[in-house]
């Protein structure tokens, strides 16, 4: 009686045993969907990591504008640019590597009559794009509403 039960037992596994074609499909979706998010949110995480960055440049851009006014006693002008701070007169006060954002663009300057206005062209690389970065004195500013009438 007990070798009855143990076959009844073995034939019932044995018609079980393995996926169905539907199970493997439902796991390989649930994988691929998994694999989608993670790998949006990396790529997504590594513009704000580089946009973090520029932020970080651009502020200690501001002070480096600062140190030049107070070297030279004006703020370069916008035909002079950063490169002012590359080429001042006795210790240069910044780097070429201090004039590019987190992408590795330039910095675009402007000394404009409320003060320097340094602007990121972001990700595309492309002037005045959507995601272009605007900082006036130090200060993150929306590139839309920033007057940008130089003043030199």
């Amino acid at each position: 009686m007990k070798m009855k039960n143990f076959l009844k037992l073995k034939r019932s596994l044995n018609s079980q045993a393995g996926f169905s074609l539907i199970e493997i499909i439902i796991v390989v979706a649930i994988i691929g969907t998994l694999m989608g998010i993670i790998v949006a949110r990396i790529s997504g995480g590594n513009d704000q990591a580089k946009s973090g960055i520029t932020d970080t440049k651009a502020y200690t851009l501001q002070s480096k504008l600062i140190q030049y006014q107070l070297a030279v006693g004006k703020y370069p002008t916008s035909a002079q640019g950063l490169q002012a701070l590359t080429t001042n007169p006795g210790t240069p006060i910044a780097s070429a590597d201090d004039l590019t954002d987190g992408w590795g663009n330039p910095f675009d300057y402007k000394l404009t009559a409320k003060g320097p206005l340094i602007t990121s062209n972001g990700a595309e690389g492309t002037p005045n794009s959507a995601g272009s970065l605007c900082y006036l004195n130090g200060k993150k500013a929306d590139c839309k509403t920033i007057d940008a009438g130089a003043t030199n």
